[in-house]
């Protein structure tokens, strides 16, 4: 059975770590004091066992840390911004071997290998390993802003589908529901079922005119439906076309109806 004592800078750092391994499925024994916390009775099922128990933490816990401390003394952010910006760093993070050239380890591997020089009989040091990992890391300086990069492209998206649901309000239906079908291909149906002819479709392509749909003319579905702006849009599709479903949700928003594809109500006559 294996003992691992973990010594915090301070109490509320303890408590979270504490509160994190009661809430995760470690079924040994957790103990607090002070900024002291020791973890019992479990046994160590492969070399890994103690960095898979407590990666999730250091990843929730120490990525915002480090974050938040770099957005507002390196990049010089504002608190409602740095609140923003945190989770696209923890999204990127996940993949900063790949983002950073100097980079040759992931955050999981460097944690491995921590553990392995650092872990003295049975402690571990987590200011020291925060300052080693984290703080005293300078690829953090890169991969936060990457993150930052990540949320600037966030809020041009987002102004972007803000126009685009502004367009969609103003414009009067052409059509007042359609049926798309997505599977092999993109199929459009009227409110009876019936297929709207691809020359029906072309034609409300082009009076609408390009302003707003200049550089969604690569896409069929987001731009036939611009054209149309109906107020409902039932949509048939599998999970394999999310990306798709997003952008339509973002644009069409309540006037949007998803539907699993196998539920079709109509034949479709190739």
């Amino acid at each position: 059975m294996k003992e691992t004592l973990f010594l915090f800078q301070d109490e509320k750092d303890a408590n979270q770590f504490y509160l994190f391994v009661l809430a995760s499925t470690f079924s040994g024994s957790v103990q607090i004091k002070g900024s002291e916390v020791r973890i019992s009775g479990y046994n160590k099922l492969k070399q890994t066992s103690l960095v898979d128990l407590i990666f999730p933490f250091i990843v929730n816990y120490y990525v915002p840390r480090v974050s938040n401390y770099l957005l507002k003394n390196a990049y010089y952010y504002h608190d409602d911004e740095i609140e923003q910006i945190v989770p696209f760093v923890l999204s990127v993070s996940s993949i900063s071997k790949e983002l950073h050239t100097d980079l040759s380890f992931s955050l999981y591997e460097r944690l491995i290998y921590y553990l392995y020089t650092h872990e003295s009989r049975g402690v571990v040091d987590m200011e020291h390993l925060y300052l080693t990992l984290f703080q005293n890391e300078d690829a953090w300086l890169e991969i936060v802003g990457y993150g930052i990069e990540e949320w600037q492209f966030e809020l041009i998206f987002q102004e972007k589908m803000n126009d685009l649901r502004h367009y969609v309000f103003k414009k009067k239906p052409k059509l007042p529901k359609v049926i798309v079908n997505i599977k092999d291909r993109i199929r459009f149906f009227d409110s009876h079922g019936q297929p709207i002819r691809e020359e029906v479709l072309a034609h409300f392509r082009k009076v609408s005119g390009t302003t707003v749909m200049e550089e969604y003319d690569q896409s069929k579905l987001v731009s036939t439906l611009l054209s149309i702006a109906p107020q409902q849009v039932d949509v048939y599709a599998s999970n394999d076309h999310m990306h798709t479903l997003y952008w339509m949700m973002n644009i069409f928003q309540e006037r949007i109806k998803l539907f699993p594809v196998e539920q079709f109500p109509y034949k479709i006559v190739e």
